[in-house]
């Protein structure tokens, strides 16, 4: 018996260690606060009575050096254009649904180059390369190859849905497997597709999540994840409800994750018994995680989080996610957290926002508070040192 102790205690250690790597922990990470961010100035665009103060897809780009605000506008099927100096005008782009310069209604859109656009559009098996006039170049198919386990789905309601990585001519689609909201499996397998210089017969499924995500089961409302492309060389991957971002090292092929929670609270737990009609109120009551947004000058990273709150307002009203009390996690060039800011509740949009000139602009158009219906509001947050 005396013999077989130490098996027992070593099998005890791994299991311990087994269950601190896979199980989710709802409590908050340590931090050193060493920034905060204060806000500057604000942005106003004038829209037309055609335009809509919301997108589902707004991006900053440079186009021959100038600065705009892209929007897509899916009522008129255009691509919208607001300058972000006053050296330039604002344009837009008309896009076809059918036809030779078809393609589709349009959800996503990614600059290539100057002259050149990357869409993705209702038809969710191909994705079109444009100019800027909205002629079609190319079309690339987005099935040829597939996805190991469930089959891959396309999807645009997360942020940031189309990444391109300039120097390589690599595109890059979120294309998870699809399944059921409510079973197991929503976080397998891949999360993107990579079309390498633009050839889609070359396309492969990449950044397999590991294996212990296959059990967790959150509901409808948490599969609006959030990624991006930084410095052309990490894909950064937020799981709505995991503490970590994930991080895909395009040059090392190596995947990693790192502490990115909240001040206010670590994962959030799953769903235990999932239902036909209780997504929105699990996700409401729930705390969680969605934008991330890249500011290049300062080399920062942002991460929004949100907090729980009662599904019922004490006027009888249901709330929905856009009333969540949120906050903005900022994390450094080497994946430290390094501060967390509130912001003011039903006041500030957070479903729209870019990075400009060092600072991050998050919309004031809230639906509870929206100062106008004939105009985008911005405001501007600047880092500062404690």
């Amino acid at each position: 018996m005396i013999k077989s102790l130490p098996f027992y205690f070593g099998l005890l250690l791994f299991l311990v260690s087994c269950k601190k790597a896979n199980d989710l922990d709802t409590l908050p990470r340590d931090f050193n606060q060493s920034l905060t961010l204060v806000p500057t100035d604000t942005l106003v665009f004038p829209v037309s009575d055609q335009s809509n103060v919301y997108s589902r897809y707004v991006r900053k780009v440079e186009i021959n050096g100038a600065a705009y605000l892209g929007v897509v506008n899916e009522n008129t099927n255009e691509l919208e254009f607001y300058a972000l100096n006053n050296k330039v005008d604002d344009f837009k782009i008309h896009f076809k649904i059918e036809g030779p310069n078809g393609v589709g209604q349009i959800k996503a859109f990614e600059l290539m180059a100057d002259s050149t656009l990357l869409i993705g559009s209702s038809y969710r098996i191909q994705l079109y390369v444009t100019d800027l006039r909205g002629n079609l170049r190319k079309i690339l198919k987005t099935d040829i190859v597939e996805r190991k386990g469930n089959p891959s789905v396309q999807l645009y309601y997360t942020q940031q849905p189309l990444m391109f990585d300039k120097i390589r001519r690599n595109a890059f689609v979120y294309a998870r497997g699809g399944s059921d909201y409510s079973e197991p499996g929503k976080w397998s397998g891949t999360m993107f597709l990579n079309i390498p210089n633009m050839d889609d017969k070359s396309a492969k499924h990449v950044f397999e999540l590991p294996s212990h995500f296959y059990k967790y089961v959150h509901g409808a409302y948490f599969s609006h994840s959030s990624h991006l492309l930084m410095e052309d060389r990490y894909l950064v991957l937020g799981i709505p409800f995991y503490n970590n971002i994930l991080i895909y090292d395009r040059e090392k092929e190596e995947l990693r994750e790192r502490e990115a929670g909240s001040k206010y609270f670590g994962d959030a737990l799953p769903w235990d018994n999932p239902t036909m009609d209780g997504h929105e109120e699990f996700y409401v009551t729930s705390n969680s995680y969605r934008e991330l947004a890249y500011d290049e000058k300062n080399q920062l990273l942002y991460r929004l989080a949100y907090r729980g709150i009662d599904y019922i307002d004490p006027n009888g009203l249901r709330r929905n996610w856009d009333n969540k009390p949120p906050s903005v996690i900022i994390i450094n060039s080497d994946f430290e957290k390094v501060g967390e800011v509130d912001l003011p509740v039903n006041t500030v949009y957070t479903r729209m926002y870019f990075t400009h000139n060092g600072k991050l602009y998050l919309s004031l158009n809230h639906p509870n508070n929206n100062p106008s219906e004939d105009e985008m509001v911005f405001v501007g947050f600047k880092p500062e040192k404690l």
